[in-house]
């Protein structure tokens, strides 16, 4: 962090170390915190250490010792229903990702008329977006992208949807509100998006919602832009470049959401993306582990933020370049989407399958947390507020704390932006997790789910009770930022290495099984077999492969005399009361839905719970390496001897 004053509060040393005297500790690792102060750590979201005479800084909060029992460990940190792909076994089939398949049709691109709409717009209201924060993220609009749609499969394949995180061999890593400020200027901070509050009545005139059409007719041309222009032009941007909505149209879902920021209501954009991000990478994770007979799905959302962060993180990883056109105006950016935005494979023509193996190999063999994979820790490129010092200068401090509270802060964050009552959900924020990424030490985290109820995985079933109380539940766990300069550093403590070694080790599939799945994945004669296999075992039902994706929502109590609206149809029911029909995939808007395929859903993959995590206790009872080595090694022989069996299945 770049020097500043101090604050007037200190916190105590969390430890004092100088490298030679830490036995047993590679270069890239430290000891836990000392346990003197361990009430003040476990409110913190950062406290600081001293090694070799410098100050660097954990990310905290430190687990309470209500974060040791049974139940905890069973679901953290990888809960059974939303386990990585990579961590259940059962047969692959990537024929969904054959051309002329295209998963994530719903990209941002540029479509004939709107840089000129753009255009037009901006020269009357480009000072309101300044004002609001958005010009630059808007200004991403005009470069259009391309998603490397074997990247984000592949990546997806590691993801863990109850952390929100990607479990690699390395630890923990996903997007974060730090990256979504580096790469859209959008800060952290602000009200949860509601779209009942959007104060005007303007309703432009609507005869069609595909995008080219939908330019041609709400685009006036010449004169001042009209308010009702104005708020029909955010809706055409938030359907196309920011929600990126399956239908390819402009959905009246975003009418209330454009009318607030023609308001310029300082409602929590970045938070709303991040969350709608999760939730989706979440619903492709389930579809991705339901392909075994062939099926395909489509994948929509903000994916585009996904496919930044994988370019920003793993640039050399995924062999990725910047072409020297494109210098002078990467030069000038004022976020870092723009440099994103720009970075393409070195090596053009190869096959999906080549693309495929080649970054999930690049994904399997990150062993070590690198420096690199913090891409915007020194935060030279972005808003004023983002390359502010930190600790914040007086003049700034309340708002720059509040900002790196947001940034640091555990808890859940919504993914509603609709107005129908399925539409509420919340999913979890954790960069406790992830600390590394912000230039942090990681040390043991914490969760702030403490029973398997707590949980939260987007929209199934959520009410506006629900939604609301839970909120209420999550911000009463209040965390402080105290502000102190420290160096950056991407270490990790001895005791998060040995959690996170066994965790990993114990889920993780064998390599070698693995590889072998995977590649008859694409074996055309291997898939015809398992094709035939699921054919003769039957196809389950609708309800019962749902049931096995996502637990039932827990019941949350809410004050007598409370409202709801209506509910889902997957709200709290114990069951399917009708006979359950084929699956239909589909194309869905808010307003129209369009059969694409009727398919009978398949058998999700064997999706076990290993058992209690046991890594995590061992971290917190010493003297039990070699039990749970020994029950490790056990793990893995079994997945061998399923690995085999279906080796000679396939043969």
């Amino acid at each position: 962090m770049a020097d500043s004053p101090q604050t007037s509060e200190e916190l105590p040393i969390a430890g004092k170390w100088w490298r030679d005297e830490l036995k047993g500790c590679e270069s890239t690792q430290v000891l836990e915190p000392s346990r003197r102060n361990k009430e003040i750590w476990e409110k913190q979201v950062i406290f600081p250490y001293s090694l070799d005479n410098k100050t660097y800084a954990f990310g905290g909060p430190k687990p309470h010792e209500n974060n040791r029992n049974k139940e905890t460990i069973s679901f953290f940190p990888s809960y059974s229903h939303c386990n990585p792909r990579t961590f259940v076994t059962g047969a692959y089939n990537f024929s969904y990702l054959k051309p002329p398949n295209k998963i994530f049709r719903s990209a941002p691109t540029i479509v004939e008329g709107y840089i000129t709409w753009l255009d037009r717009v901006q020269q009357d209201f480009g000072s309101l977006w300044k004002d609001f924060g958005i010009f630059d993220f808007i200004q991403l609009s005009r470069l259009g992208l391309k998603y490397q749609q074997e990247m984000i499969i592949a990546a997806l394949h590691f993801f863990e949807s109850s952390t929100n995180t990607f479990q690699f061999e390395c630890g923990m890593m996903t997007p974060t509100l730090f990256d979504v400020a580096a790469i859209t200027g959008l800060p952290p901070t602000g009200d949860t998006y509601d779209p009942n509050l959007a104060g005007s009545k303007i309703e432009p005139k609507i005869r069609t919602k595909s995008y080219t059409k939908y330019i041609e007719e709400q685009n006036q041309l010449k004169g001042e832009v009209s308010d009702e222009e104005h708020v029909a032009f955010p809706a055409l941007w938030l359907s196309q470049h920011v929600f990126c909505t399956r239908s390819l149209q402009v959905a009246k879902m975003f009418f209330p959401m454009a009318i607030q920021l023609h308001e310029g209501q300082q409602f929590g954009f970045g938070k709303l993306i991040l969350g709608c991000l999760y939730e989706n990478m979440c619903s492709v994770c389930e579809n991705i582990k339901r392909t075994g007979d062939g099926s395909t799905f489509l994948g929509s959302g903000p994916f585009w933020l996904l496919q930044f962060w994988l370019n920003a993180t793993f640039r050399v990883e995924m062999d990725l370049f910047l072409p020297e056109l494109h210098n002078e105006e990467v030069d000038k950016r004022q976020i870092e989407g723009v440099r994103l935005a720009r970075l393409i494979p070195r090596t053009r023509g190869l096959t999906y399958q080549q693309l495929f193996l080649q970054y999930f190999e690049a994904f399997l063999g990150l062993k070590e947390f690198k420096e690199r994979f913090a891409p915007f820790a020194d935060r030279q490129i972005g808003p004023s507020w983002f390359i502010h010092p930190f600790p914040p200068l007086p003049e700034s401090e309340e708002y720059q704390n509040t900002v790196w509270s947001a940034f640091l802060t555990p808890t859940v964050i919504s993914c509603r932006f609709g107005l129908k009552s399925t539409k509420f959900g919340l999913v979890g924020y954790f960069p406790n997790l992830v600390s590394r990424q912000f230039g942090l030490t990681q040390l043991l985290p914490k969760t702030i789910y403490l029973h398997e109820r707590d949980i939260y995985l987007g929209y199934y079933g959520m009410t506006e009770p629900q939604f609301y109380a839970l909120f209420k539940k999550f911000e009463g766990l209040e965390y402080e930022l105290t502000p102190f300069h420290f160096e950056l550093s991407h270490a990790h403590t001895v005791d998060f290495a040995k959690w996170w070694n066994l965790h990993y080790e114990s889920q993780m599939v064998d390599v070698v099984v693995l590889r072998s799945a995977i590649e008859a994945g694409f074996n055309a004669q291997a898939i015809r077999k398992i094709k035939f296999t699921l054919n003769a075992r039957g196809s389950r039902s609708k309800a019962e492969s749902n049931s096995l994706a996502k637990p039932h929502f827990p019941p949350v109590k809410t004050e007598s005399g409370a409202t709801t609206r209506k509910r889902a149809a997957t709200a709290e029911a114990g069951g399917p009361s009708k006979k359950a029909r084929p699956e239909e995939i589909v194309v869905i808007d808010d307003d129209v839905v369009v059969e694409v395929e009727e398919k009978q859903s398949t058998p999700a993959p064997n999706v076990t719970s290993r058992g209690v995590n046991r890594g995590f206790e061992w971290a917190y009872e010493e003297g039990q390496f070699e039990i749970e080595r020994e029950r490790k090694l056990e793990k893995k022989r079994k997945n061998i001897e399923e690995g085999a069996k279906r080796g000679r299945l396939g043969s």
